[in-house]
Parts: C-alpha cells; structure tokens; sequence
C-alpha cells in the first residue's frame, strides 16, 4: 500500500517530477514547492467539478 500523501512534508523543498501527485505549484525563480494538494482536497474538488456536468 502506498505511502499517504501530506502536503506539509513538500512545502519548501526543492521540485523534482511526481512529487505532487494531487496537484500543486512550485517558484519558477526558486524551484521550490510553494503549494500542494492533499487527496482529500482533490477529491473534494473532482466532485464540485463531477457535479456541474
């Protein structure tokens, strides 16, 4: 069983491919992750966006 997922351990740290695996953002200047979604907060929005169709 995978590892769950916690934004707050990636905050900050350098971007590396597939360390956000529900979405996020990281500084173009930095190159450091400045948000992240937990699975949680992506399957609350796939269902408001599930739910407008």
């Amino acid at each position: 069983m995978p590892e769950e997922f916690h934004p707050e351990n990636v905050i900050g740290k350098p971007y590396h491919h597939g360390m956000l695996p529900y979405g996020g953002a990281f500084s173009l200047k930095t190159g450091k992750v400045v948000f992240a979604t937990s699975r949680a907060e992506h399957e609350r929005i796939m269902a408001e966006l599930r739910a407008l169709e």
